[in-house]
């Protein structure tokens, strides 16, 4: 005997009102799970709404600044990180074999050192990177050395 003719056999032996209350029974099961889909369904919907109602809200926004950011020049040294102006400007004004270190400092700063560099090339490259790239010396350390005209210098920049 299968799992189904067990059921019908114990339905039948039921009396017509247990029947009855049985079929009632099964009817508000079934009310209940499709309201219960239906209510899950209908929350998933709307939080999906504010999703997307969310979306174009900042979509919209970055449209209307969208104009105002294009206006904008990029910053000097067309967005390059620091480490890489600086890299860049030390070999162009001849001082990359003095300098000995580079690295960030902080989110928008750099902190850069040298070794028996000229003082000359050392003053004219600082001009140089805060006229064209906007850099401005936050901290300095400059010590003489032996060699007339050389110094070395820990320098901290960040953009202005």
């Amino acid at each position: 005997m299968s799992r189904r003719d067990e059921l019908e056999a114990w339905y039948d032996a039921l009396n017509p009102r247990e029947q009855l209350l049985v079929r009632y029974g099964a009817l508000a099961a079934i009310v209940l799970i499709v309201v219960g889909v239906v209510l899950q369904l209908h929350g998933a919907v709307r939080a999906a709404e504010q999703r997307v109602a969310t979306k174009r809200a900042e979509a919209a926004y970055i449209q209307s600044v969208l104009p105002e950011l294009r206006s904008r020049p990029l910053p000097a040294g067309g967005g390059q990180s620091l480490v890489m102006v600086v890299d860049r400007t030390t070999r162009d004004a001849g001082l990359a074999l003095n300098l000995k270190g580079t690295e960030p400092s902080g989110i928008s700063g750099v902190r850069v050192r040298f070794e028996g560099a000229s003082f000359e090339q050392l003053v004219t490259w600082l001009l140089r990177i805060q006229q064209e790239y906007g850099l401005a010396i936050q901290a300095a350390t400059l010590e003489k050395t032996d060699a007339p005209g050389r110094v070395n210098a820990s320098l901290t920049f960040v953009r202005s």
